[in-house]
């Protein structure tokens, strides 16, 4: 005698991976459109301001080029092209190429292997919290300052 109970249990796990499964490929999807920093840098020995804006678009289902990171003000004009990847909670943004498809920048250096975490993403309520990795708008070697984060713009 088959206990249809016992078949609903075996099928259980399959259901919970298939779950799973949606889940991480919604991720992304939940992620979609555009977020903006603005880090403020201080002023120069001169007095100029040293602002340099952040703009992270994510359009998923672009193999690993689902993301846009255009980073441009003082002494800064610089675009990647990022993989977003992760959770409907969080997501990692990993560097592909720059804009121009090489692996150095414009300068020719290689600040980046492709695959390399620059920084992750969260949600905290309706905000949006960021823990940089890799690129980092105080420098490298030094840490972000504290309650850095992207705010989302549509």
């Amino acid at each position: 005698m088959t206990r249809p109970f016992t078949h609903a249990l075996a099928l259980l796990p399959c259901l919970m991976i298939a779950s799973v499964a949606s889940a991480a490929e919604k991720a992304p999807w939940v992620w979609a459109g555009s977020y903006v920093y603005e880090h403020d840098g201080s002023r120069t020995v001169g007095g100029s301001p040293i602002v340099v804006t952040y703009r992270l678009d994510i359009a998923p289902a672009r193999g690993n080029r689902d993301c846009v990171l255009r980073i441009e003000g003082f002494q800064t004009n610089e675009t990647i092209v990022c993989k977003a990847a992760g959770t409907l909670d969080s997501i990692t943004v990993s560097f592909h190429t720059f804009g121009d498809g090489r692996i150095v920048n414009a300068s020719g250096t290689r600040l980046y292997d492709v695959g390399t975490n620059l920084f992750e993403i969260r949600r905290v309520g309706e905000a949006v919290s960021t823990q940089w990795r890799a690129l980092n708008p105080s420098g490298a070697g030094s840490s972000a300052p504290a309650g850095t984060s992207f705010a989302r713009k549509g």
